[in-house]
């Protein structure tokens, strides 16, 4: 049962780092992919490290093998998430998301042709 109870707790703060990442790759944000591939990386070490514990530990039986089977689909999901963001598509996508921030920071930035309208100023309601 505790070993339930520390998945859950693991795997909850994970996939909020995963729905994390994904937003940001979303939106173009080429950190988003980076920090992904790192987390991803992450989640690997710690997945053989429990894996190689364990087998030292216990010899097989069938109490892991379903832990170890959502694993390896939590695993494979993420590595197919991070093949599909470093494909030359998805540079692309990130190269005009990051042109189209810089264009519309630079639009900000720029003094408008008409000053802004004060309030109160215009007719008299009276």
């Amino acid at each position: 049962m505790a070993i339930s109870v520390l998945g859950v707790l693991c795997i909850i703060p994970t996939t909020g780092l995963w729905l994390w990442m994904a937003w940001a790759n979303k939106g173009g944000r080429s950190w988003g992919r980076i920090m992904a591939t790192v987390f991803f990386g992450v989640l690997t070490a710690g997945g053989l490290a429990s894996l190689i514990a364990y087998l030292r530990v216990k010899p097989f039986n069938a109490g892991p093998i379903l832990a170890v089977s959502l694993f390896l689909v939590y695993w494979l999901t993420g590595l197919s998430a991070v093949v599909l963001l470093w494909q030359r598509s998805s540079s692309d996508y990130y190269t005009a998301a990051g042109n189209r921030s810089k264009a519309i920071r630079a639009a900000s930035q720029r003094p408008h042709d008409q000053p802004a309208a004060r309030r109160g100023a215009g007719p008299d309601p009276n």
